[in-house]
């Protein structure tokens, strides 16, 4: 008995036909006489290789991890090509490719790791350049007080009661502080009413979100300083005062 390629069932070893209406018209084909290997898996490492490549370089370093999915194809293609290699062939290509993935990857995961202080950097700067461009805004405002009443407001308060919008936060959403100070009273923090306020000082507490810590943003009289500059302005305009 044997059954038959077309519905299953059993049939006479030997049949022309099956009872499904199925007819034999020749002998059934044996081995060829010559095998192909198949390189797909081969191929498909290479493929993943060209992509993961060309991906890290035309958008960022860090798509380079990636290159796990390249590692995984190379070895099941070669274990393919070891264990059976009349039907499966380029192990000698998935070799390479595994070794130039492994040799590309530990070059562009160097250069991501070697970039990570820059991008530290440029991801401050930028926060700095936000904050830098709300304090001017606030500048801004003060400086229209300033022309309609001839000083700058007192405090905070007075700014508040000037303008209908709210005052300009910094990047890390917290308070500018503003502090409104006549030259004989530069680095004090006491505050005097009928003298008219001539200077004034802006201050952001920056990523630490701490007042009078080295990472302040300051600005006094609409010119920028780190908190240490700040200081040693007001310790000079207190020695020129005196």
């Amino acid at each position: 008995m044997m059954l038959c390629p077309c519905c299953g069932s059993d049939m006479l070893l030997g049949a022309f036909d099956c009872r499904c209406g199925a007819r034999f018209v020749g002998e059934p084909l044996g081995d060829p006489a010559v095998k192909l290997q198949r390189f797909g898996p081969a191929v498909t490492a290479i493929a993943l290789l060209t992509i993961v490549v060309a991906a890290a370089l035309l958008f960022t370093k860090f798509l380079a991890l990636a290159a796990v999915l390249v590692v995984w194809a190379a070895r099941k293609a070669m274990r393919l090509a070891r264990r059976d290699p009349e039907n499966y062939g380029g192990y000698r290509t998935a070799a390479a490719t595994l070794a130039v993935t492994l040799t590309a990857g530990a070059v562009l995961g160097g250069l991501a790791i070697a970039g990570i202080p820059k991008l530290i950097r440029d991801r401050e700067a930028k926060r700095t350049s936000a904050t830098f461009a709300r304090m001017s805004r606030y500048y801004q405002l003060i400086e229209e007080y300033k022309v309609q009443t001839g000083s700058y407001p007192l405090d905070e308060a007075t700014v508040k009661r000037f303008i209908s919008e709210s005052l300009p936060r910094d990047y890390w959403n917290k308070a500018i502080a503003y502090q409104g100070r006549t030259d004989s009273l530069v680095g004090s923090q006491t505050q005097r009413t009928g003298i008219p306020i001539n200077n004034f000082e802006l201050r952001s507490a920056g990523p630490d979100e701490k007042l009078e810590t080295d990472d302040d943003i300051v600005m006094i009289d609409g010119i920028f300083y780190t908190n240490a500059e700040a200081k040693k302005k007001s310790v000079m305009q207190r020695t020129v005062n005196r």
